[in-house]
């Protein structure tokens, strides 16, 4: 059933009598200047009067179709979804855009009521927006429609159309399609969560690596350095995890970016190699970490801190499906060195921290020749986190 609105039928029937008077009008003036006699309806004026005369309302015909022809083109170059609604918030016309946006012929819309077209939570933002339009005001909200699978979101302005005497007699709903702002707002805000996460598992590291810090350390000084060069080995993690979108990051990478620091001019001193590995964002840390104590240590008391010395990083995939990381520090040609005489941090985050992350084993010798340490763990653990 169409539904009918007074005020819009008024105001389309002045609309279509004002057209009709200029299409009369002209249609005489044409009809007295074929007759060539005075006419009754205008006394004194001469054929030339009549003349200008059906030459205005000529142009007043073609300026009103310019215009409706401008209108109609306006609103179909609009990808909105314009509606024009009675005060009572039935259809009574919408666009091209609108028509899209429905996916129905006219006849299916017009005449229906527009708050119910929306979802049932959102139908009462609509009637609200139409509450303030009616008052005069501007009424807005975002709501989506469609199936999940091809969902649309929508920024939705409803405003009032004035008549003559100043007051709302209709009401125009213009919905503007946001679904690609929606998505990324969206996808920001997972972003924030995860930085969030992420900032909270760092600061956590910090702290337990402070704390560990100052439990060994036999100074201040000693603290400061060892700390300061800790954070260093996590900044430039994150560095390399930066670069895989904070997703991956590549072992050899971590491997380079870990040993940088503690490198000099003196060629062949490092070597690395392996296959390709990819490591999940907690392993590149620990990783880091690890290679960063190897490495001081080594600039302290092994392989580094002599110009004959070298340190070899290896890694291959073992089991039947490669399913399991075997890496290998190795260190030859510096002084002779011997184990520890107490656990420090460096062995405990060995021993300790990659075993109950990744599930794997770790062993860490020290034989005269160099420190050994071999690492072996499933690589599923180990590029946990990778998206």
């Amino acid at each position: 059933m169409v539904a009918h609105d007074a005020d819009a039928e008024r105001a389309s029937g002045e609309d279509t009598a004002r057209r009709r008077a200029i299409r009369e009008e002209t249609a005489r003036l044409r009809a007295l200047l074929r007759a060539g006699r005075p006419a009754g309806g205008f006394p004194g004026s001469s054929p030339a009067e009549w003349e200008a005369r059906l030459a205005t309302a000529d142009e007043l015909n073609a300026r009103l179709r310019a215009s409706e022809a401008f209108t109609a083109r306006l609103l179909a170059a609009s990808r909105d979804s314009i509606q024009v609604l009675g005060l009572d918030g039935t259809v009574q016309w919408l666009s091209e855009g609108g028509r899209a946006a429905a996916g129905l012929p006219d006849e299916a819309v017009i005449g229906t009521e527009w708050a119910a077209s929306w979802r049932d939570g959102d139908r009462v933002a609509a009637e609200v927006a139409l509450a303030a339009a009616r008052t005069g005001r501007t009424g807005r909200f975002r709501a989506p429609s469609g199936d999940r699978d091809a969902q649309h979101w929508w920024d939705v302005v409803v405003s009032a159309i004035h008549g003559p005497d100043g007051h709302p007699e209709r009401l125009l709903a213009v919905a503007r399609d946001v679904t690609e702002a929606h998505r990324a707002e969206e996808q920001q805000a997972l972003l924030m969560q995860e930085m969030a996460h992420r900032v909270k598992n760092t600061l956590a590291l910090v702290q337990a690596v402070a704390a560990q810090t100052l439990r060994n350390a036999t100074s201040l000084e000693a603290a400061m350095e060892a700390f300061n060069g800790r954070l260093m080995a996590l900044s430039d993690a994150h560095d390399v995890l930066i670069r895989g979108a904070w997703a991956e990051a590549d072992l050899a990478a971590v491997v380079a970016g870990a040993m940088a620091p503690h490198l000099d001019a003196v060629a062949g001193r490092f070597a690395a190699a392996g296959p390709p590995v990819s490591l999940g964002p907690r392993a590149v840390l620990t990783l880091s970490l690890m290679l960063h104590e190897l490495a001081t240590n080594a600039g302290k008391y092994g392989a580094l801190s002599s110009p004959a010395g070298r340190v070899a990083v290896t890694w291959v995939l073992a089991g039947d499906d490669g399913g399991v990381l075997r890496l290998c520090w190795q260190e030859s040609g510096g002084p002779p060195v011997a184990p520890p005489r107490r656990e420090g941090f460096g062995s405990r985050l060995i021993a300790r921290s990659l075993v109950h992350s990744f599930g794997g084993r770790v062993s860490l010798r020290f034989p005269p020749e160099g420190a050994v340490m071999e690492l072996e763990a499933p690589l599923a653990a180990i590029q946990d986190g990778i998206a």
